[in-house]
């Protein structure tokens, strides 16, 4: 084992979007903070593909609560604006149905309410209280459940109040929730959705996380001109501003413990060894316990279930297209296909799936004349995290579905449309970034898994080690990923002071 001289005080393994936020806000508390990531950039699935003058986002598409982000950079010293032009997506998200039936969910509220009349059948309809009762939670959660580290479940339910706790939407499901305020199935349906990227079943997932939807409607969506990743590029040249050190294209295959139980620091794979009193990994909680921590200390996640695993392809088109940014095509058999997902973990024939079209509201993503596409279809992960998938195979029947459904709905895009592709399966996910039995958004949101239940930010075995990302708290996507940065540098600094 090669050793390094010298100390930097924090290491971080990955380079996602937690890590990001947990240095800016480590080094305005004046610690020194190295960053190993294993790939050439940075962003962690916030990644990006270009190619023959296409611009992909790989992962996330859309931004949704930015003031998030403009936190962020305030915490670096900067304002958000000066850095980025944030383009509103005034189409917001277009549901489809088989049956020809659709549902444009935007933050608009004429229109949004005239949507909601139209498949209600009457112009008295739940949507005002929908978004009454949600702004109620959604402050709840913002101001006193996320942004916060919270171990203990009775002060957590403290927090949550007696009337939310009252209400049961702790106990009851999302789709119960949404039943109170909607007849329409194709709104329930639309709005419960959102549950499948927390891992879980809207008949099962809690009913207060009908605040996902009312955060999009109440605080639109936006994309940054160029993407996503034009995010990931200001945050990185932050960084390098303020003296963080970036290693690329370097993969760390141990964190080093010594028999005091204490991080002394990580080892690459060339053996070069790091020493750090304090390391934080952005890797996958689970992949972290299982790949870089010796066997005696790791905890086991065998049973804890997860989040979908996905494909995804990323089409350059030879023609200029507009649809809609957002598409979203759900199933008949709605129920059993979320039942199929995550329970039977068996694919869906009738499969739902998203697409996003960025270059209708960004032309500079795609060359003049053409337009880029990316596709998400959320698949089963594996029973074991040493398997591979067996739905990375079905590359062919997987497109082949995608094309007819838009043939159903006669959205005019066809194969010989596309000039360029490029498809990531879900076993290309795992190996890229790490992932735990192909899960892409790390593990679920159920009861048992959210707040003081969920696996916390810090090492209860190990001095010195802590987590950041998806699988820890406050939870999935990318604005919560970015919070779970502030997150564990408060605990950081909580710990040592």
């Amino acid at each position: 084992m090669k050793e390094e001289s010298g100390s930097d005080r924090i290491g971080i393994i990955g380079g996602g979007m937690g890590s990001i936020s947990a240095a800016i806000h480590l080094i305005k508390n004046g610690f020194n903070v190295t960053i190993y990531e294993k790939n050439k950039n940075l962003g962690g699935r916030a990644n990006i593909i270009e190619e023959n003058g296409f611009r992909f986002d790989v992962g996330p598409s859309l931004l949704n609560y930015p003031w998030v982000f403009e936190e962020l950079f305030e915490a670096a010293g900067e304002n958000l604006n000066d850095h980025l032009d944030l383009i509103k997506i005034e189409t917001g998200v277009k549901f489809l149905w088989d049956d020809g039936e659709t549902f444009s969910v935007t933050s608009d509220y004429p229109s949004l309410s005239e949507e909601v009349s139209r498949l209600e059948n009457s112009n008295i309809n739940g949507l005002q209280s929908f978004l009454k009762i949600n702004s109620i939670r959604y402050k709840i959660a913002f101001e006193k459940l996320l942004n916060t580290n919270l171990n203990n479940p009775f002060k957590w339910g403290a927090r949550l109040g007696l009337r939310e706790l009252s209400s049961g939407s702790m106990f009851k499901s999302m789709y119960s929730d949404l039943n109170k305020h909607f007849k329409s199935k194709y709104i329930k349906e639309a709005f419960g959705s959102y549950a499948m990227y927390l891992g879980g079943s809207p008949y099962k997932i809690p009913g207060f996380f009908s605040i996902l939807p009312y955060g999009e409607i109440a605080y639109g969506l936006w994309m940054p001109k160029g993407g996503i990743y034009s995010l990931i590029e200001k945050l990185e040249s932050l960084l390098i501003k303020n003296n963080v050190s970036i290693k690329k294209n370097y993969e760390i295959s141990e964190i080093v413990v010594n028999q005091k139980n204490e991080v002394k620091g990580v080892i690459n794979n060339n053996g070069n060894f790091h020493p750090h009193k304090f390391v934080i990994s952005n890797v996958d909680l689970a992949t972290t316990h299982e790949k870089l921590i010796k066997k005696k200390y790791a905890q086991d996640f065998e049973k804890v279930q997860m989040t979908p695993s996905v494909m995804t392809f990323y089409w350059g088109i030879k023609k200029e297209t507009k649809f809609p940014h957002h598409m979203i095509f759900l199933p008949n058999d709605y129920k059993s296909c979320f039942e199929d997902l995550f329970y039977n973990k068996e694919f869906s024939e009738d499969m739902p799936f998203y697409t996003s079209s960025p270059s209708t509201s960004d032309s500079s993503l795609s060359p003049k004349g053409k337009s880029t596409m990316f596709v998400l279809v959320p698949l089963p992960i594996t029973e074991k995290n040493n398997q591979e998938n067996i739905y990375s195979k079905d590359i062919n029947k997987i497109r082949d579905k995608i094309l007819k459904k838009f043939n159903k709905h006669n959205i005019d895009l066809s194969k010989k449309d596309i000039e360029f592709e490029k498809v990531l399966t879900p076993d290309e996910w795992k190996n890229k970034f790490g992932l735990y039995k192909t899960s892409a958004f790390g593990s679920s949101h159920n009861l048992f898994n959210i707040g003081p239940f969920r696996h916390r930010n810090k090492s209860s075995n190990i001095e010195g080690l802590y987590f950041v990302g998806a699988s820890t708290n406050p939870g999935t996507g990318l604005p919560m990923v970015t919070i779970s940065g502030k997150l564990v540098s408060e605990r950081i600094k909580s710990d040592i002071s």
